[in-house]
């Protein structure tokens, strides 16, 4: 939310494609990263494809984690996208061979699932949980917020669980969203600190 003349606060949340597919992948090839985080199975389940098993070596793992770290860092700056795995970008040959074979699949996962969070949004109330939490900080501090950004990414993966990748960037699972009391309850110490 911006006030017109204002230094204000800026929140953006976004479920990017890129990272979904970059999931899928994951998940159907069975691929396990070792990664800063260790992010849950997407929900609903993708199944482990035999068909990527030749393509799922130690190798692609170590890439999709590299990539993975690189493509949520990349989603706090002005380069936002659609962007996935690609061996022609220096994500490495095995991760892009694993890409290839299962890239249209992954699409068409992924927009299932944007489609899924659009009518979701469409058939409840109009709610504006980040507002209402920074509204509330706001109380709670005796002023307004300071000035921050801050980059909500929404992913569907297990469990209502979310992590910080930065001071301005946190993921949370669909489930933890949709949860106003929850969400609320992670988010807060979040703006708090940055109000």
């Amino acid at each position: 939310m911006r006030r017109a003349g204002l230094a204000s606060w800026q929140m953006r949340c976004d479920s990017p494609q890129s990272l979904l597919i970059g999931l899928f992948v994951r998940d159907a090839a069975g691929l396990r990263p070792a990664a800063a985080v260790d992010v849950p199975p997407l929900t609903p389940t993708v199944e482990v494809r035999a068909s990527l098993a030749p393509l799922a070596v130690p190798e692609a793992s170590a890439q999709w984690a590299r990539w993975w770290n690189g493509e949520l860092t990349r989603q706090e700056g002005p380069e936002r996208g659609f962007f996935v795995p690609d061996a022609r970008f220096g994500d490495g040959a095995e991760l892009g061979a694993l890409v290839s074979e299962c890239f249209e699949e992954a699409v068409r996962w992924s927009s299932a699932r944007k489609h899924e969070e659009a009518a979701a949004r469409w058939s409840g109330e109009p709610r504006d949980d980040e507002g209402d939490i920074v509204r509330a900080v706001e109380a709670e501090i005796g002023r307004r917020a300071r000035p921050f950004e801050l980059c909500v990414t929404e992913l569907p993966v297990a469990g209502a669980v979310g992590w910080r990748v930065s001071a301005r960037h946190v993921v949370v699972s669909r489930a933890l969203r949709g949860d106003a009391l929850a969400y609320r309850r992670w988010l807060t110490p979040v703006i708090r600190e940055l109000a």
